[in-house]
């Protein structure tokens, strides 16, 4: 797999071309050859990664770094552009129902997992998800504090959207070390979701009473869902820190891309005729944040992959999916032990992949890594974007490809703006995403938006 895209580099004394491999992660001025970014032959990646597909199934390792149990879809609000929304009628289990399986399941984990690097949870992180997982709380405290003695150096983790907290939620997390991801959007969240927690005065005060307990412990983080509508980081930071009353610098926030799972998602997918404004609104709210808070996003993150990726001419068959779940050291799983395809998938609709009293017969087939998709085989994001969700097809599949190639132009952007000082106009190939387009614009270098900081 080869293919070569010029890229137009613009600064005040004109345009100078790079060409540009994503798949073998080469980087030369096209005028002279010279590298841009200088290969370091000892930069190591992991070995090749196994390319999964309904026809090229992978299994699952007792080896796990990465375990999500998938508590039960019960939620207590309707997001308009959540991937469980097509799932709700799914969910019979009650919270009671829920809490007398965990024995059961802790029993049958130490068949299925070897116990971490160390036999004591070394190296993994579990993570706890509903629907609204505090609705579970009762289960998820049980399983928890059984986890932390059975596996005392296992990261746990759980999603919540903040709405049904405790004071003594806060006091658990606190004792065994839970780590809360809130999921908050900021300034958009009552439009796209519901009634927002901190607009209700005793659950605000939980908020504030979790923030003030866990981070100290760096035990709470927040997580917003950004779109082509919402997609300021700082602006969402900003919101939350002053919900809280703290300053934001405070505030961990990480974030997803609002992907389309089903048709109401589709209405947060950015079009192809307003991609180019998109790009720039978006490069310009990543520059504001230069030099990069590692406590805002993951953009310093991103960044400094793509270096890396060049620096070590990271070939693409040792890219995996973004996500991480086609991995086999990967694993979702629901409280009745039902492998599923990731956590935000039922058993009932298609994505059981096998069953943890028959692990070594689990195949992930209801996925497709990126090198089987068209579109990513010709991509000169690839690298960045990793493929965007691995199980999607037809036009949820183009929807969501859409989305993320929008917001990984603006990280190559970005990307060689901070290497090179140059803008980033325009990107040339015998084929682009699709056999019939050879170019596509990206930054207006003419208007700098991005320089009003």
């Amino acid at each position: 797999m080869s293919a070569d895209f010029k890229l137009h580099l613009q600064d005040h004394t004109g345009t100078r071309i790079a060409v540009y491999d994503p798949y073998h992660s080469t980087l030369v001025w096209e005028d002279s050859g010279e590298e841009i970014i200088h290969s370091v032959p000892d930069v190591l990646f992991n070995k090749n990664v196994l390319a999964v597909s309904p026809k090229a199934p992978v299994g699952k390792s007792v080896s796990l770094n990465k375990i999500k149990i998938q508590m039960g879809f019960a939620c207590n609000y309707s997001c308009t552009y959540c991937s469980q929304n097509n799932q709700r009628s799914f969910q019979k289990d009650t919270a009671l129902q829920t809490l007398a399986k965990v024995p059961a399941f802790l029993e049958k984990m130490k068949h299925w997992f070897d116990g971490g690097s160390d036999g004591l949870g070394g190296g993994v992180r579990l993570e706890f998800w509903g629907g609204e997982t505090l609705l579970y709380w009762n289960a998820v405290e049980s399983m928890a504090r059984e986890l932390r003695i059975l596996y005392p150096n296992m990261v746990l983790g759980l999603f919540t959207n903040g709405s049904i907290l405790t004071h003594q939620m806060a006091e658990v997390a606190a004792e065994i070390k839970l780590h809360f991801i809130v999921s908050h959007d900021g300034p958009t969240f009552t439009e796209d979701r519901a009634t927002d927690p901190f607009d209700i005065s005793d659950q605000c005060e939980n908020l504030k009473y979790l923030f003030n307990r866990l981070s100290p412990l760096n035990l709470i983080s927040f997580n917003a869902t950004i779109s082509p509508k919402n997609y300021s980081l700082l602006k969402i930071r900003k919101f939350i820190a002053d919900k809280l009353g703290v300053d934001p610098k405070l505030v961990r926030l990480s974030h997803d891309l609002a992907t389309p799972y089903d048709s109401a998602g589709m209405n947060y997918v950015s079009h192809p005729e307003t991609r180019t404004d998109l790009i720039n609104g978006i490069f310009s709210e990543m520059l504001k944040q230069y030099p990069f808070d590692l406590n805002v996003g993951m953009i310093d993150e991103t960044i400094h992959d793509f270096f890396e990726s060049i620096k070590g001419s990271r070939s693409s068959s040792v890219v995996g999916q973004k996500c991480g779940m086609d991995l086999p050291t990967s694993l979702a799983v629901d409280i009745d032990g039902n492998v599923l395809t990731c956590q935000n998938v039922t058993a009932k609709g298609g994505h059981k992949i096998g069953h943890v009293d028959e692990y070594k017969n689990v195949e992930l087939n209801t996925a497709y890594h990126w090198s089987n998709r068209a579109e990513c085989v010709k991509c000169p994001v690839v690298q960045i974007c990793k493929g965007s969700c691995m199980f999607l097809t037809d036009k949820l599949w183009t929807g969501a490809c859409d989305q993320h190639f929008t917001w990984s132009l603006a990280y190559l952007a970005l990307a060689f703006y901070l290497q090179t000082n140059s803008y980033l106009t325009k990107i040339e190939g015998k084929a682009i995403r699709q056999n019939d387009i050879v170019s596509i614009d990206v930054l207006h270098c003419e208007s700098q938006v991005w320089l009003e900081k």
